[in-house]
């Protein structure tokens, strides 16, 4: 047998081939070809590293580290659609083309700092969840189509925690701003349902410099600051406000646009039955309205005009004005003719009474010919 290496007069050996072969330090540290197609690599007589087709391994599972906290590998080069496999398949990292595929049941990132994410972050599932806190207390939840979910009661805060928007209670919305809540649209801030002032003293205010406001008394009403105008105030076809206590306010142009429409105070007080529409009328001992006659002292002085007749058959409610514009197309006065309760009930005429025991009451004055305006002072002279 020839010498390993070259000596002289010797022919250099080009191969060494056998079946159980070894090379090394001693037996204990070694390259040994003691298995068929396969390399085995042993340091203090442990088997390390075996190389066999396709793969290079360690001797036994979990066994042997790369590299270590002093001598530590450089680049990890692989190739494209390489595997990362971790516990036989528990987790795998996975590449394709410009994408790191991790499967697993849980992904847990811990930094000391913090984990950069330098461009999108995207959560692909349609109920995707992001938690947050070491409990996972709060979360974002998302739903297909439709948005993101806040869990529970937990606010989203702006600047400090005395400023946030959350879902005080089922169906509630509360938004905090601490001290102001700052609205701010181009067009409209639009509210669908009611808008609720809570606060006893609660002022609505109007301007860039608030110069106009309502102000709320507790169980007493609103307190407008400067004069205000009511223009198309429409809650019924002849623009009333209805007051408490059935009392309204009718607004609208001189001459009310259609017959037997008002405008000015309007009250609702139990008439008589009979009572018909158009008619003066003034409070009989019962306390009810009845029809004024002004030659008859006992049915004097009237207070207001029937804007509706009473033909229910039984005491009812109607409405009467006290204080306005009304238009009856039946009407046939001369314009500025004073006008008075007539000497047949419920009239009213351009004619003053003039008999004996007759009592003129001036109620008002002709606007048109159909149109009358009335103001039901309870001034009245009796004729002897």
């Amino acid at each position: 047998m020839g010498y390993i290496g070259n000596q002289p007069a010797e022919t250099p050996i080009v191969e060494i081939l056998e079946t159980d072969f070894k090379i090394g330090e001693d037996d204990q540290t070694k390259i040994d070809f003691e298995d068929a197609n396969k390399i085995n690599f042993y340091a203090n007589n442990a088997k390390e590293v075996e190389l066999a087709e396709n793969s290079l391994s360690p001797g036994t599972s979990d066994g042997t580290a790369l590299g270590t906290t002093s001598l530590m590998w450089s680049d990890l080069f692989l190739a494209s659609g390489s595997v990362i496999n971790l516990n036989n398949g528990n987790v795998t990292i996975t590449h394709s083309s410009n994408t790191l595929t991790v499967a697993a049941a849980t992904v847990a990132f811990t930094a000391t700092t913090a984990v950069t994410v330098s461009n999108d972050l995207k959560l692909s599932s349609d109920s995707a969840v992001l938690g947050f806190g070491a409990d996972n207390d709060t979360t974002l939840t998302h739903t297909d189509g439709t948005g993101l979910t806040l869990n529970s009661t937990n606010k989203l805060t702006f600047g400090d925690a005395a400023t946030f928007i959350h879902q005080s209670g089922d169906g509630v919305m509360t938004i905090d701003g601490e001290a102001t809540i700052d609205l701010n649209a181009s067009t409209a801030v639009l509210v669908s349902n009611d808008l609720k002032l809570n606060s006893d003293a609660a002022v609505l205010g109007f301007g860039a410099d608030n110069d106009s406001t309502i102000t709320h008394a507790d169980d007493a009403g609103l307190t407008f600051n400067s004069t205000t105008t009511f223009q198309d105030v429409v809650l019924a076809d002849d623009k009333t406000i209805t007051l408490a206590d059935e009392g309204q306010l009718i607004f609208g142009d001189t001459a009310p646009s259609a017959d037997h429409k008002a405008t000015g105070v309007v009250v609702s007080m139990i008439a008589k039955t009979g009572l018909a529409l158009g008619e003066v009328v003034y409070i009989d001992s019962d306390g009810d309205l009845d029809e004024a006659d002004a030659d008859a002292a006992t049915s004097m002085p009237a207070i207001g005009v029937a804007l509706e007749a009473n033909s229910s058959g039984s005491d009812a409610a109607v409405k009467i004005l006290i204080a306005g514009v009304l238009r009856d197309d039946t009407y046939n006065f001369t314009p500025g003719a004073d006008l008075f309760v007539g000497t047949t009930a419920g009239e009213i005429t351009a004619t003053a009474p003039s008999g004996s025991g007759d009592t003129v009451q001036k109620i008002g004055v002709a606007l048109s010919a159909d149109s009358i305006y009335v103001n039901f002072n309870t001034t009245e002279v009796l004729l002897a």
